[in-house]
């Protein structure tokens, strides 16, 4: 960059400061703060996740130690066609419940592909290397080439980091929605266990009354 460049670049940076308008570190600055921002949120969906699947396999658990329970009682009731066949059902209910809120929660852990490739909207937009790992390694094949993107304007880490944020929000929603899918599945999925386990308690005292 010429002497004379730099003078015009650095006053009209002066000159958007001037008029309130944020110069091109201040630019980049900010989308750090938003991309940081989306990583704590990201994080803290996935950590949300694990507990989820945590849930379920406690739920997945009492289902089937409520299986071993049914088929391998001698009470009276139980040994009944109908009331056998309708405790099954239920018992088969909640465990499809369990593991649509595992697949789901699974989800939020990972995409099943790229997220260029997982989300159309994503498909059009530019690359952002540096920012954003997937284009780093696709569009960067040399660590010269690397050095001189790592080098590169204000404006140009903050057109990469745009695409980094945007690809970011899109990820968050994603996974967010997935998660309340899960969440909701898996309270279905308790509320049946429970039902089930008072039925077959209730059923057992009656019985033995």
């Amino acid at each position: 960059m010429t002497p004379f460049l730099a003078r015009a670049k650095r006053a009209t940076a002066e000159r958007n400061n001037d008029l309130g308008q944020p110069s091109d570190a201040d630019r980049l600055a900010m989308l750090k703060w938003h991309l940081d921002r989306y990583d704590r949120l990201r994080s803290s969906t996935v950590t949300r996740a694990s507990v989820v699947l945590s849930a379920g396999a406690i739920l997945s658990a009492g289902n089937a130690l409520l299986v071993g329970q049914v088929l391998g009682s001698t009470s009276p009731w139980i040994t009944e066609w109908g009331w056998r066949l309708a405790i099954t059902i239920a018992i088969l209910a909640s465990s499809v419940l369990v593991v649509s809120s595992l697949i789901k929660a699974a989800g939020v852990l990972l995409t099943r592909r790229a997220s260029r490739e997982f989300f159309p909207i994503l498909r059009e937009i530019p690359v952002g290397p540096i920012f954003n790992s997937s284009d780093t390694v696709e569009k960067i094949r040399t660590f010269a080439a690397f050095r001189v993107a790592t080098r590169a304007s204000f404006e140009a880490m903050g057109d990469a980091a745009e695409v980094d944020l945007w690809v970011c929000i899109h990820q968050h929603r994603y996974r967010y929605a997935r998660l309340r899918t899960a969440v909701r599945l898996l309270r279905y999925a308790a509320l049946a266990f429970l039902a089930i386990l008072i039925s077959v308690l209730a059923a057992n005292l009656a019985y033995t009354m």
